[in-house]
C-alpha cells in the first residue's frame, strides 16, 4: 500500500514537472520573436543624387600687385580688415627710385639736345653739298654720304624724343604710384610684406577676398555632366558649422580636364553673415536626374556584405533573406533594380537582429498603423 502511494505521488510530481517545462519552452519560443518595423516596397519616382565634397573658396579673390617696384615705407592694413575701393593698403619709400628716374630723365634730355644739334649740322651739310652736287662740283657718292648722315640724324632725334617721353612717364608714375590701393571692397586675407622690404610687380604683397558669396568647385564625370544644369539649386552641408545651406550651380566647364577627364562645376552659396570661411569642407548633393517608376527602399533596409547587397522580407511570419541589386541613392532612399517585386514586405528596423527563417513580430508598418 505504501509502495502504491509512493508511485502515485511520483507520477504527480513528474506530470507537474513536465507541464512546467512545456510552459518554459513555449515562453522561450515566444521570447525569440524579434520585433521589427516593415515597409511594403512600391514603385516611385526617384531623384538621382550625386554626393561629393569640395573646398570652399572666396567669391572674389584679388591679388593686389604694385605698378612699380620699391621699398615699403608703411603697411596700412592687417589681415581681417575690411577695405573699400581706393583705400591705401601700403606706401612705398619712392625716394631712391624717384631719384634714379629723374637722373634717367636728365640723361635722356641731354641726349635729345645733342641729337638735335647733330641734326642742325647735318642739315647745313646737306644744303651745302646739294648745291655743289647740283653744280656737278662733287661726285654723287659724296652727296649720298651727306644725305645718309642727314637721315640718321633725323632718326636719332626721334629716338631721343621717345626716350625723353618714356623717362618723363617713369618719373610721373614713380611720383603717383608710391601708394598701393585696393581695387575692390572686401576683407584683407593675406599681408606678406613688412616695412623696409622690397616689392615689385612680380608678387602680390596683399590679397583681398569677398565672402558675401562663396563658391565650391567639384569635379564631375562625363556620364552625368549633361544632367547638371546651370541655375539649379543644390543642398550643401558645411561640416565645420554643422549647418545645411542651399547653393546654386553657376558654371559648368565646357571641356574636361586633360589630366582627370572630369568637368569642373562651380556652386555659389550666399554667405551674408560671413560664417562660411574659405578653406572649409563642403558636402554637396548634386541632382543628376530622375528615374521614373522604380522600386525603392529606405537605405537602412539594405544590408551590405563584401560588396553584395541583401534585404530581409517577411513571409509567413518569418524572416527570409533575399539578394538584391541596387542602383542610385537619393536622400534616404535606394533604388532596387533586381531581387524584389512590388508589394513585398521588407524589414527596415530590426533587420540586423534576425536570421534566416527566424520568426518575427511586426510592431509597425511604415506608412501604416502599429500592430
Amino acid at each position: 500500500m505504501k509502495r502504491l502511494v509512493f508511485l502515485v505521488s511520483l507520477m504527480v510530481l513528474l506530470t507537474a514537472s513536465l507541464t512546467g517545462c512545456g510552459e518554459k519552452e513555449q515562453k522561450a519560443v515566444e521570447e525569440k520573436l524579434v520585433p521589427v518595423e516593415t515597409i511594403k516596397i512600391k514603385a516611385t519616382d526617384l531623384t538621382q543624387i550625386m554626393n561629393s565634397t569640395g573646398e570652399v573658396i572666396a567669391g572674389v579673390d584679388v591679388a593686389v600687385v604694385p605698378k612699380a617696384a620699391g621699398k615699403v615705407a608703411s603697411v596700412a592694413v592687417k589681415m581681417g580688415d575690411r577695405v573699400n575701393p581706393g583705400q591705401v593698403l601700403l606706401s612705398l619709400d619712392a625716394a631712391d627710385v624717384l631719384e634714379q628716374a629723374e637722373a634717367a630723365l636728365e640723361q635722356a634730355e641731354a641726349r635729345l639736345v645733342i641729337s638735335q644739334r647733330s641734326l642742325i649740322d647735318a642739315e647745313i651739310a646737306y644744303e651745302r653739298n646739294k648745291t655743289l652736287y647740283d653744280a656737278q662740283a662733287i661726285p654723287k657718292a659724296q652727296f649720298e654720304q651727306v644725305e645718309s648722315a642727314l637721315i640718321n640724324a633725323q632718326a636719332n632725334v626721334r629716338l631721343a624724343e621717345a626716350q625723353v617721353k618714356q623717362s618723363r612717364s617713369t618719373v610721373t608714375s614713380t611720383r603717383d604710384n608710391n601708394t598701393l590701393t585696393s581695387p575692390v571692397s572686401g576683407i584683407v586675407a593675406a599681408v606678406t610684406i613688412e616695412p623696409g622690404e622690397m616689392v615689385s610687380s612680380q608678387a602680390a604683397p596683399i590679397t583681398i577676398v569677398q565672402i558675401d558669396t562663396v563658391k565650391v568647385k567639384v569635379n564631375v564625370s562625363e556620364n552625368i555632366i549633361d544632367s547638371i544644369k546651370t541655375g539649379s539649386d543644390t543642398p550643401v552641408t558645411i561640416n565645420a558649422l554643422k549647418k545645411d545651406f542651399v547653393g546654386k550651380v553657376i558654371s559648368i566647364a565646357p571641356k574636361a580636364d586633360s589630366a582627370t577627364r572630369a568637368f569642373a562645376v562651380e556652386i555659389s552659396i550666399a554667405n551674408p553673415t560671413g560664417e562660411i570661411k574659405p578653406g572649409m569642407v563642403a558636402r554637396l548633393n548634386l541632382t543628376t536626374g530622375t528615374s521614373s517608376a522604380v522600386l525603392a527602399l529606405p537605405i537602412d533596409a539594405v544590408l551590405e556584405r563584401d560588396g553584395q547587397h541583401s534585404v530581409f522580407i517577411v513571409e509567413d511570419g518569418k524572416a527570409k533573406e533575399v539578394s538584391v541589386k541596387v542602383g542610385a541613392t537619393s536622400g534616404e532612399l535606394m533604388e532596387i533594380r533586381a531581387g524584389l517585386k512590388e508589394g513585398q514586405t521588407v524589414i527596415v528596423t530590426g533587420n540586423r537582429l534576425v536570421g534566416e527563417g527566424q520568426k518575427v513580430k511586426v510592431v509597425k508598418e511604415l506608412g501604416g498603423a502599429a500592430k
